[in-house]
């Protein structure tokens, strides 16, 4: 009889264990999954990232040019994204104000025609450094256009003579 006794409690003892590795089994399927989800959600952040930028683009570059219009056509002019007022406070920080070169066509152009031009050209216009969005920059003098990678390989280039922004996915 107690051989029978050490048997069962062996069994039991089996089945412990046996339980506690199926359920962590299903604990690290469980997070497998999450995790996979929340990875792919984050490269899809990245696209809608480079997407927003491309509609804040068009709209910047709409209103550099009514302001060329309205200034004259002048061949810099002046841009300070960093003036607001805050409860009727003006903010402005002479310092700050930033000279941007226009084409004869009123399309903001970059200092110098390289990839460091159109870094500095997206800072000016958009308002925030590349560096900080993981975003890569070349200039294509062939085509006259300053392209922007992120690290999705998505891309958003800007024709410096017509003003016209393209968003291409890899998708």
């Amino acid at each position: 009889m107690p051989i029978m006794l050490n048997q069962q409690k062996a069994d039991g003892e089996l089945l412990q264990v046996l339980g506690k590795v199926v359920s962590l089994l299903l604990i690290l399927v469980l997070l497998a999954t999450l995790a996979f989800k929340y990875f792919s959600s984050l490269e899809r952040v990245g696209v809608q990232s480079l997407k927003a930028d491309h509609t804040k683009l068009i709209n910047v570059l709409g209103m550099v040019k009514a302001q060329w219009f309205a200034q004259g056509r002048p061949n810099l002019m002046p841009l300070d994204w960093n003036s607001f007022e805050v409860y009727g406070q003006n903010m402005t920080k002479e310092n700050e104000l930033v000279l941007i070169k226009m084409s004869k066509g009123g399309w903001p152009l970059p200092e110098q025609r390289d990839k460091v031009g159109c870094k500095q050209l997206w800072g000016q216009l958009l308002g925030r450094e590349t560096v900080k969005q993981h975003i890569v920059t070349s200039f294509d003098p062939s085509r006259d256009v300053c392209d922007y990678f992120d690290n999705n390989s998505d891309r958003l280039s800007y024709q410096l003579s017509s003003g016209r922004v393209i968003f291409l996915t890899k998708d």
